[in-house]
């Protein structure tokens, strides 16, 4: 039993408990039918008997027996005389008892091969005592239950087939989406294609709850999958080119016609192609971390005013050489429950965006205020602006919009500004009109209150 399907095992203990139930029925109904008929011939043959009584007469002391029935419903009627003599009917039908003659009395008499219910009265009639005896036969009535068993036992062997029948089948359609679950994750499980799905049946049972669980389940499986392989094609596509050039470097380095000034520039190159390669895996493996749900920043309250300041003044400079006036204005006293560090990193990120896109001569301003509950920062700068299609696309790691603009960037910095903002439970956006510029926005809930959150 142990070895056998789970479907095979319901359809055996459904099929085992309908036979039971079933034979169970019949030995009541059995039981209650023979009681109920016993009663039914016992109350007939009482009847029968008292009935005679009353529609016997006597002339010139002979019974007049034209008229009688001696068989009613089932029951042989006999007539006595005080003596114990037979005196009506007068042709013997072969179907008397030898039983004393007891008055008013009812018993089973067991007698020529069969079983028999007799009931005997005493009556007087004319002065002339006389007795009357019914009899019916038992026998007959077993026989009857004797062929109901019979016929139940010719059907029982249908009715179990027709409940194994049925069972077999509502157990396999109700253990479908069983067989689907397996087939889809044996189908998962190889790898070629993460996107199937279980099918749901219809309805709110136990199984299509389980399916739609096992469903989440594959989806964050396939994001998951998803993000590996993304991780993983975007650093062999990012450190395919330094790699490139480290390996170059080196082989001219190597060279011995190769002077001491040339091996010191080309030492230097690779020191900066590492240093660039160690910058991207670094932001990658942050970003990965944060999409893989293990990354926990460390929370502190901060002050974004103070925070901000310093960035900026630290920007100031580089924009200064590309000839580009930098401002901005922040208000003071917006308090956020921030990780420090992310939060340099993104206005770093943005401050460094508008340079590298931006015109000679061009502008960018910093503004930081308060909207209701949030801290809103815009970063505004009159470079080449974003063509409308592209719009979306600038959050998407290594995007670039225009490669000629784009220098030493990895492409990673506005992936990672909305990704600090969604840490902080804010959202990043931007608008543009291409030609004249752009305006990133940043908004981030405020704290009312001096307690920190880690």
């Amino acid at each position: 039993m142990k070895n056998k399907s789970i479907k095979a095992r319901v359809t055996i203990w459904y099929t085992s408990f309908m036979i039971a139930l079933l034979l169970l029925t019949a030995v009541i109904l059995f039981l209650t039918t023979r009681g109920l008929s016993r009663q039914q011939l016992k109350e007939q043959l009482i009847n029968s008997v008292t009935d005679m009584i009353s529609e016997v007469h006597f002339h010139y002391g002979e019974v007049e027996s034209d008229k009688l029935d001696f068989y009613q419903n089932g029951v042989s009627l006999f007539i006595y005389d005080e003596q114990g003599y037979l005196i009506a009917p007068k042709v013997n039908l072969g179907v008397q008892v030898d039983a004393l003659l007891e008055d008013q009395t009812l018993k089973k008499v067991d007698q020529n091969g069969g079983s028999w219910f007799v009931y005997d009265l005493y009556a007087v009639e004319d002065s002339s005592g006389f007795w009357v005896r019914g009899l019916c036969s038992l026998t007959e009535a077993g026989r009857i239950s004797g062929q109901m068993w019979f016929v139940f036992l010719l059907v029982l062997p249908a009715v179990a087939l027709a409940a194994a029948w049925g069972g077999w089948r509502i157990t396999r359609r109700a253990f479908l989406p069983v067989d689907q679950m397996a087939k889809t994750a044996d189908a998962v499980s190889s790898g070629v294609d993460l996107s199937q799905r279980i099918p749901l049946s219809p309805g709110e049972d136990e199984l299509k709850r389980l399916g739609a669980t096992l469903n989440r389940m594959l989806s964050r499986l396939q994001s998951s999958f998803e993000r590996e392989r993304r991780f993983t094609s975007d650093v062999s596509h990012e450190l395919r080119t330094p790699l490139a050039v480290i390996r170059s470097q080196c082989e001219y380095a190597l060279l011995p016609q190769t002077g001491c000034d040339e091996r010191t520039e080309a030492l230097k190159s690779i020191s900066y192609q590492c240093d660039h390669m160690s910058s991207v895996v670094s932001q990658l493996l942050l970003l990965a971390k944060g999409e893989n749900g293990t990354f926990k920043p460390h929370l502190e309250r901060l002050e974004l005013s103070e925070l901000w300041e310093a960035v900026c003044m630290d920007m100031e400079e580089q924009a200064k050489k590309e000839d580009i006036f930098f401002s901005w204005k922040l208000e003071p006293g917006l308090y956020i429950n921030g990780d420090e560090t992310l939060l340099i990193r993104l206005l770093m990120n943005l401050i460094t965006n508008a340079i590298r896109y931006n015109r000679p001569e061009g502008r960018i301003e910093i503004s930081l205020s308060r909207q209701k509950t949030s801290a809103v920062l815009k970063v505004t700068d009159t470079g080449m602006g974003i063509p409308q299609d592209q719009i979306e696309h600038v959050w998407e790691r290594f995007f670039r919009g225009d490669a000629s603009r784009s220098g030493d960037s990895s492409g990673l910095g506005l992936s990672m500004v909305r990704w600090i903002a969604e840490v902080h439970r804010g959202e990043a956006s931007v608008e543009s009109i291409y030609g004249l510029g752009s305006t990133f926005t940043v908004t981030l809930p405020l704290i009312t209150d001096s307690v920190c959150s880690d």
